[in-house]
């Protein structure tokens, strides 16, 4: 074929598929739902009340979904920072707000830790959990 006829038919063939696509895109989609009304809407809940199911009543529980958070007391948790941090046998922590641990087992504990005694607090977190031999000093930041 002749090089002027291949692009005319190209040149054809893009303009249709041109055309065919913007219709496509600005013809405006075919609506196949219906408003019922109100009364048609009670009838049919009425002659089959499945249709309207009602749910059921939650169960009422004693205990609260998640167990409530073992913290230690000061006295063990300055006992188990002094037990991780040897180098400090007189280091005290004063307990702040205490939260579910979540890097591992136990709580995370906002501390104010005097290293000395005579020196000035310090703030932090410390993390602790329970073991068979007590209270466990895990991390500090």
């Amino acid at each position: 074929m002749h090089q002027n006829a291949l692009i005319a038919i190209a040149a054809t063939l893009g303009i249709a598929t041109g055309a065919g696509g913007t219709y496509l895109a600005t013809s405006e989609p075919k609506v196949e739902a219906q408003a019922i009304s109100k009364a048609e809407l009670v009838a049919a809940i009425s002659a089959d009340p499945s249709l309207c199911p009602v749910p059921e009543p939650k169960a009422q529980t004693t205990q609260s979904a998640e167990p409530e958070l073992a913290i230690p007391t000061v006295d063990d948790a300055t006992a188990a920072f002094r037990r991780a941090k040897p180098s400090f046998p007189a280091a005290t922590l004063t307990l702040g707000q205490c939260d579910k641990n979540s890097m591992g087992p136990g709580v995370s504990c906002a501390v104010q830790i005097t290293w000395k005694p005579g020196r000035e607090a310090q703030p932090g977190v410390v993390g602790f959990a329970k073991s068979p031999a007590g209270w466990q000093a895990m991390h500090y930041y």
